[in-house]
């Protein structure tokens, strides 16, 4: 392991070195690359110094070339291997790596084995800075992309990682690791850890009886939880002896989800899913997408509960603003790329469409009503969320369409054929047909004189005569 460190934390002699070094920068750079590249290998934990270095080798580089792109010729093929992962000496691969991109910094192989030195080292930024640099050299490298995201994910830079995922998504729209490289980065982002993959800790909290008994439950749902405790221990020691058993994993998360710990019950899924078995089983991804959101479900109503507890707080306010604008972003994540992956699950795109609707995109939610009604349990909502929709975009004729078929359709009145009528009478209203309007609201006010503001629009029509 080397320890990551900043140039004001070296030698003193060595800074007095670098600090001539850094006058020498314009007047003879040469002498700066020699003088750096010195000092980091005497220091080679030393982040910011090895940032200095490259940022002066690429430079150097880019008035030699023509800019980054001719960095790419420079190395057409490797003579020989390059490793850095399970590397038996990693700190000398390090030094190796940094030699051979001082002989060409466009050395891709070269950076790669750095990269794979400083993770083997524990150097975690050193790690990024290097994947950094690829991506400088070459920005359309798929392979490197993933890597830089999952190590931006790693050191917690979820913003960054978001970022990377929307870069890989540019270059090939429909690359499912990026979909869930920023599905986990929006989750991390809510739970404010991106940790519930490293099973290592859900596994030991149940391989200690003491652990177990103290879990935490802040929204236990049960009254017997040392019962559910006993269950949970039942339930690990099978899945102990039949690790490939994915029923296993599905009982230890409905245990957990019962107890209370929404992160336990969503981590066992995910760990379900890594299995070969449940690589391909959606009704895992269904389980693990409505647990994340249950567990936004309860962060948001943590945060709305101590809002009104301290209204003057404004972190509380923001907090659960945040909060209800993370879960948004996952599950608009998580329905596009259902949606794209299952184009004929006319369900989801349903849920799709509503969730368009509520962002005010009347446009983009439209196809997805109209395909949703092919699903025969959505079908009648689908169609008053088109005709809705038509209605927003003032397209008033194609809204009462939609609102009359529904009218004529549903033979009782329920909440939706009241919805439908008085959104039909909103239509006729808008077009300056008020005694077309008039009849449908007095349609729904003899069916229920509190629905909305029915009541009021009567009153005010009778006044007025």
């Amino acid at each position: 392991m080397i320890e990551e460190t900043t140039i004001s934390e070296l030698d003193p002699r060595q800074i007095k070195q670098l600090l001539a070094a850094d006058k020498a920068l314009n007047s003879n750079p040469s002498y700066s690359i020699e003088i750096y590249a010195a000092v980091l290998k005497l220091a080679p934990g030393c982040l910011e110094l090895r940032k200095k270095l490259r940022a002066l080798q690429l430079r150097m580089a880019q008035n030699s070339t023509k800019g980054l792109a001719g960095l790419l010729g420079k190395v057409t093929a490797a003579p020989f291997m390059i490793r850095g992962k399970n590397d038996k000496n990693p700190d000398q691969t390090l030094a190796k790596a940094e030699d051979l991109i001082e002989k060409s910094v466009g050395n891709v192989l070269a950076h790669q084995m750095l990269v794979d030195a400083a993770q083997s080292l524990g150097m975690k930024q050193t790690a990024v800075f290097g994947l950094e640099t690829i991506r400088q050299i070459n920005p359309k490298d798929l392979k490197n992309l993933k890597s830089l995201g999952d190590a931006y994910l790693e050191i917690g830079d979820t913003e960054k990682t978001i970022t990377v995922g929307n870069e890989i998504q540019k270059i090939n729209p429909s690359d499912g690791d990026a979909e869930d490289l920023m599905k986990r980065a929006s989750v991390a982002v809510a739970m404010n850890k991106g940790k519930w993959e490293e099973s290592e800790d859900f596994r030991s909290q149940l391989k200690d009886e003491a652990e177990a008994q103290s879990l935490e439950q802040a929204s236990k749902t049960v009254n017997d939880a040392k019962g559910l405790e006993d269950l949970i221990r039942q339930a690990y020691a099978k899945w102990e002896q039949e690790p490939e058993n994915l029923n296993h994993y599905r009982q230890l998360s409905e245990y957990y989800q019962r107890y209370g710990d929404l992160e336990n019950a969503i981590a066992w899924i995910q760990e379900a899913r890594k299995q070969e078995a449940g690589r391909t089983d959606v009704s895992l991804e269904e389980k693990e997408r409505n647990l994340t959101l249950e567990y936004y479900d309860d962060v948001i109503d943590q945060w709305e509960k101590q809002y009104h507890q301290n209204p003057n707080d404004p972190d509380a306010k923001s907090s659960w603003e945040e909060a209800i604008s993370n879960r948004k972003l996952y599950q608009k994540s998580q329905l596009e790329s259902l949606v794209q992956r299952y184009p004929n699950d006319f369900g989801y795109r349903y849920e799709l469409g509503v969730l368009l609707f509520e962002e005010e995109d009347f446009e983009g939610c439209l196809a997805h009503f109209q395909l949703a009604q092919k699903n025969a349990k959505v079908r009648l909502d689908a169609i008053l969320y088109l005709g809705r929709a038509y209605s927003r975009k003032n397209f008033h004729d194609l809204a009462i369409e939609q609102f009359n078929l529904l009218k004529e359709e549903i033979q009782i009145m329920d909440d939706r054929k009241k919805e439908a009528i008085y959104e039909l009478g909103c239509c006729y209203e808008s077009m300056q047909k008020g005694e077309e309007a008039m009849e449908e609201f007095k349609l729904v006010y003899s069916a229920d004189i509190s629905f909305r503001d029915v009541a009021d629009k009567i009153n005010a029509f009778y006044n007025k005569a």
